[in-house]
C-alpha cells in the first residue's frame, strides 16, 4: 500500500486491458480505481471522521473531569473503572498496529523525500518516535491510575490524572515536524493529492492549540477537558488518521490493479 507509485492516478477502463479479477480483493481494488468510487470512498472516510469527532467532543465536554476538580477526577475513575481498563488493553494492541502503520507511512516518505540526506524524513522519524514514546508512557499512567482507584489517596489519583493531561499538551507540538515533513515532501513531489496539503496545515494548527494545556487546569484551555486544550488533542489524530488511511486505501487499489494488469500482459 505504501509502496505504490508516488504519481499514480485513477485508472480508467480504456487505459489498460485489465483481466477479470480473480479474487474479492482484486474486484474491490478494481472498483476503487474508478473516479466515482474514489469520491464515494473519500466521502465515507470523512463521514467516519466527522462521527468520530462528534464522539470525541461529547467525551471531552460531558464525561472528562476538569483538571482542577479533585472530587470529579476521583469519581470519574471509580465510575468508569471497567471501561478504562478495557481502554488500556485496547491501547496496548493499538500500539502494535500504530508502530507498523507509522513505519509503512514513513517508508513512503523516505522513498519520495527530495531533501538532502532525507532530512525531512529523519525529522518525521524522530518526531514520531517521541510521540509514540510519550503516548505510551501516558497510557501506562492511565492504566496505573485506573488500578489505583479506590486503593490510593484522592490526591494521588488527581496528581496522576493531571500528569497525563499536562504531558498530553506536549504531544501536539512534538508531532508538528512529522506533519510538516509530509507537507513539504508532498509539495515538492506531488506524492499526495492536493487536499492533503490543506489537511497537514489543519493538523499543524490543531497541534499548536494543544499547548494551551500547560498553562491552566481549568477553563477551555485546560488539557484535561478544555474545549480547546483537550479537544484539540483528540481532534488532531482523528483528522490525520482518517485522511491518510483514506489515501492509502486508494493507493493500494491502484497499485494492486496495476500489478494485476502487468502480471497478465
Amino acid at each position: 500500500m505504501s509502496q505504490a507509485s508516488a504519481h499514480s492516478r485513477p485508472l480508467n477502463q480504456g487505459d489498460v486491458a485489465l483481466p477479470p479479477p480473480t479474487s474479492r480483493l482484486d474486484r474491490l481494488a478494481l472498483a476503487l480505481t474508478k473516479p466515482a468510487n474514489i469520491r464515494r470512498w473519500y466521502l465515507l472516510a470523512w463521514a467516519i471522521g466527522i462521527a468520530s469527532t462528534a464522539v470525541a467532543f461529547c467525551v471531552v465536554a460531558f464525561v472528562l473531569p476538569e483538571g482542577s476538580d479533585v472530587v470529579g477526577t476521583v469519581a470519574f475513575y471509580r465510575k468508569y473503572n471497567i471501561p478504562l481498563r478495557l481502554l488500556s488493553a485496547l491501547l496496548a494492541l493499538l500500539f502494535l498496529v500504530g508502530a507498523v502503520w507509522s513505519g509503512a507511512f514513513i517508508s513512503t516518505l523516505w522513498a519520495a523525500d527530495p531533501s538532502r540526506n532525507r532530512v525531512y524524513t529523519w525529522s518525521a522519524i524522530f518526531s514520531e518516535v517521541l510521540v509514540l514514546g510519550l503516548f505510551f508512557v501516558e497510557s501506562g499512567i492511565i492504566a496505573s491510575t485506573t488500578l489505583l482507584s479506590g486503593h490510593a489517596p484522592d490526591s494521588t489519583i488527581h496528581l496522576l490524572h493531571v500528569c497525563v493531561a499536562v504531558s498530553a499538551a506536549l504531544l501536539g507540538p512534538v508531532w508538528i515536524p512529522f506533519t510538516l515533513a509530509a507537507l513539504l515532501i508532498s509539495r515538492q513531489t506531488d506524492l499526495f493529492p492536493s487536499w492533503f496539503g490543506r489537511l497537514c496545515v489543519a493538523v499543524i494548527v490543531i497541534d499548536l492549540c494543544t499547548v494551551t494545556g500547560v498553562f491552566t487546569l481549568s477553563g477551555p484551555l485546560n488539557g484535561a477537558n478544555g474545549i480547546i486544550g483537550a479537544f484539540a488533542g483528540a481532534l488532531s489524530p482523528i483528522v490525520w488518521i482518517v485522511g491518510v488511511v483514506a489515501w492509502e486505501v486508494v493507493e493500494w487499489a491502484q497499485h494492486r490493479t496495476a500489478t494485476l494488469s502487468t502480471a497478465t500482459n
